[in-house]
């Protein structure tokens, strides 16, 4: 087993969850809102400060199975931010549906779906 981190990718939310060793299932550690906090920033202390092997992110894919402008922003932030800061490996996950199943419109609920995500994973690994 390895410790995971699991990211819900938003332009302006991302949410994160973690899976660690001695652990058997994921949970909830913070929602990140860019116009507040340095997201790579905040990102790199969690993997450093948690010792993350692997990075799971939900990966946004249209119901038609076609790219979204969402697909091309993630594969971007992976390229272009995620690869700078750290050197670990990055899958993705499809993540249609994941944000919607938990959101109950009263609170953000990202870091839920990083939950998700990151179970998703899991029980496909």
């Amino acid at each position: 087993m390895k410790n995971i981190i699991g990211i819900d990718y938003g332009e302006r939310f991302i949410g994160l969850a973690i899976k660690k060793k001695s652990l058997n299932t994921p949970y909830p550690l913070k929602i990140l809102d860019s116009k507040e906090a340095d997201i790579l920033v905040e990102i790199k202390k969690v993997l450093d400060d948690n010792e993350i092997e692997e990075i799971v992110i939900g990966y946004p894919i249209g119901l038609n199975n076609h790219e979204t402008r969402m697909t091309k922003v993630v594969d971007k932030f992976i390229s272009n931010d995620l690869n700078k800061i750290c050197e670990l490996p990055v899958i993705t996950v499809d993540e249609r549906m994941t944000s919607k199943l938990i959101n109950d419109n009263t609170e953000r609920t990202d870091d839920l779906a990083a939950v998700e995500i990151l179970n998703s994973y899991l029980i496909n690994d």
